[in-house]
């Protein structure tokens, strides 16, 4: 897993941001293809999201291949959503972040969230009801 991982993000000319988005953008455009057709041969994609479930999958994916990366990137639910990953960044990566990036902070830790179920989806961005409950989870 950690060899596949680094294939991924060897393309990212050594930027930690770049490393993040080109596994990001990977594993949402891998999980955004449509399923078989019933009489045809499944892939191992295909196997892994039945295991781990459609919803489930593709932030376990993510968050697999970032922890083999040596990021600290771990599965979150926000109910009643589907789960993200959030994976923490560096304060110098923030200058590097879209405006929309919904930034986290806890004590001194900075984390972004990853929602990799749709290839179009952008780093650090969660759906209108998810991000008021990811920016201020003590809120709701």
């Amino acid at each position: 897993m950690r060899e596949f991982a680094r294939s991924l993000a060897r393309g990212s000319r050594g930027s930690r941001l770049g490393r993040l988005a080109a596994v990001f953008s990977f594993v949402a455009h891998l999980v955004d293809v449509p399923p078989p057709e019933p009489d045809r041969p499944r892939d191992g994609v295909d196997v892994l999201l039945g295991l781990v479930g459609g919803d489930e999958g593709p932030a376990v994916i993510l968050a697999a291949l970032l922890q083999a990366l040596g990021e600290r990137a771990g599965v979150e639910w926000l109910p009643p959503g589907p789960p993200f990953v959030r994976v923490q960044i560096d304060a110098a990566d923030l200058a590097r972040l879209p405006p929309y990036a919904g930034v986290r902070a806890e004590g001194q830790r900075l984390y972004i969230p990853l929602d990799p179920r749709r290839a179009r989806t952008p780093v650090g961005f969660l759906p209108k009801g998810a991000r008021g409950r990811w920016l201020d989870p003590f809120k709701n």
